[in-house]
């Protein structure tokens, strides 16, 4: 991977400057009293079995050990130091966030979610008027596999300079949800602007979180990392905090949740403003933590022109254009309406590829079956106990390695009078895959 030769050497200082004004206001440094308004201590991760020992300086603001305990890693700012530089310089800068439905706002309002409030935070520091722009591409119920498939459509296409990945509670712990973890960070890191990639980790009531090998790739591609989990945990166990402080209901934050989230972004972002030391550009590791197969996923919607040579979409068979629409996927689906069997035809060249689909919760909701020359491959029923009218990826087979495969999409036997809605087909197509 090939980074801009910007001088880091000059970025600190531009940002030290910058933002040693924000932090310090007009009095050079000092509070009113006349002492520092800065104290040096120990800048650690809290990542298991790794140790950050350089010497940092805290926020002239105090926050709350519960605040503190966020910070699980400074990782290498070399990327984000670079991207504030920019935005302090009046150039556009654009921030995103992709996730599940914490990042799209459920429990809070559009407007107070902590997509928003942390954004608001980062154009009001760094900005110099309205050059910082806003990316919001949470989709509810949604993991990283299909945040993975819509990483270009949702975010890479609005060219962000900074990205904030918040899957911890959508995803499980199978290997597939590792790989398309890594797979959408790396996808992320490559681009040719290198944006900077900044990792959240959130948790259920029940205490589900995915933070334990998403912070494994956090340390291995050195991102900074930022928990939830870690912050509020000890509160409740020791009975300072309820869950109900922080949410409503099993997952997602309320109002007061949003903010507290929002918080620790700003103290991340409040501690790299006193950070004295320069990080150099990090070469992207060539080897995966777990695997990355699914690396720069292609996602075509029902108006793809078959411009992909790995992905030409034939006749459609029983299946119908029709206009539907879940959450992102708006374009229109190719529908099954329980009539006919006769498939929908495409060849795919590639190592992998999905099904974007709506699943619910209904006996209304049909199968097909995916032939692979010929063969069976797949039968991905879109009537799932976890269902409710949401868009998901259904993973239709792996391979090591790219092949040519010839592919019809055939409604089961037993879908006669049921439907089927696909939004989306994704195809991945790497030769050098990690298992």
């Amino acid at each position: 991977m090939k980074f801009k030769k910007i001088t880091a050497i000059l970025t600190a200082a531009a940002l030290g400057t910058a933002l040693s004004a924000c932090s310090n206001g007009a009095d050079g440094g000092e509070n009113r009293d006349g002492e520092s308004n800065t104290a040096e201590v120990m800048e650690t991760s809290n990542v298991e079995g790794t140790a950050q020992t350089e010497s940092a300086a805290v926020p002239a603001k105090e926050y709350s050990e519960t605040v503190q305990r966020s910070f699980l890693s400074l990782g290498n700012t070399y990327r984000l130091e670079n991207k504030l530089s920019q935005a302090m310089q009046g150039e556009k800068t654009t921030v995103a966030y992709i996730g599940g439905s914490i990042t799209e706002g459920v429990g809070g309002t559009p407007d107070t979610c902590y997509a928003k409030l942390s954004f608001d935070y980062i154009a009001e520091n760094f900005g110099t008027g309205d050059n910082v722009e806003y990316v919001n591409a949470g989709v509810s119920g949604t993991p990283s596999i299909l945040g993975n498939l819509r990483v270009k459509k949702d975010v890479l296409d609005y060219s962000p300079d900074i990205v904030f990945v918040e899957f911890a509670v959508n995803d499980g712990m199978e290997q597939l949800y590792k790989e398309s973890y890594e797979s959408l960070v790396r996808t992320i890191l490559k681009q040719d602007n290198e944006p900077a990639v900044i990792l959240l980790f959130t948790v259920t009531k029940t205490g589900h979180t995915c933070q334990e090998h998403m912070s494994q790739i956090g340390e291995h591609y050195g991102l900074p990392m930022i928990s939830v989990p870690n912050a509020i945990n000890p509160e409740i166990e020791a009975g300072t905090m309820t869950w109900a402080d922080y949410s409503n209901d099993e997952a997602h934050p309320n109002a007061e949740g949003h903010k507290l989230v929002a918080e620790f972004i700003e103290y991340y972002f409040e501690t790299l403003k006193v950070r004295d030391a320069v990080d150099s550009p990090a070469e992207m590791p060539v080897l995966p933590k777990f695997g990355n197969p699914y690396e720069d996923a292609f996602l075509a919607e029902v108006d793809y022109d078959n411009s992909n040579p790995n992905l030409q979409i034939g006749e459609t068979g029983s299946f119908s254009l029709e206009s539907r629409s879940a959450a992102d996927f708006t374009k229109g689906a190719w529908v099954y309406s329980g009539e006919g069997s006769e498939p929908l035809k495409m060849t795919v060249k590639g190592n992998s590829f999905f099904f974007v689909c709506k699943r619910n919760n209904s006996g209304t909701m049909g199968k097909f079956e995916v032939y692979i020359d010929g063969a069976k491959a797949a039968t991905i029923d879109t009537n799932q106990s976890d269902g409710w009218g949401d868009p998901y990826a259904f993973q239709a087979i792996k391979r090591s390695g790219v092949h040519e495969m010839n592919v019809e999409i055939v409604p089961a036997e037993d879908s006669a009078g049921k439907t089927v809605e696909i939004f989306a087909v994704g195809v991945t197509a790497n030769e050098d895959i990690t298992f």
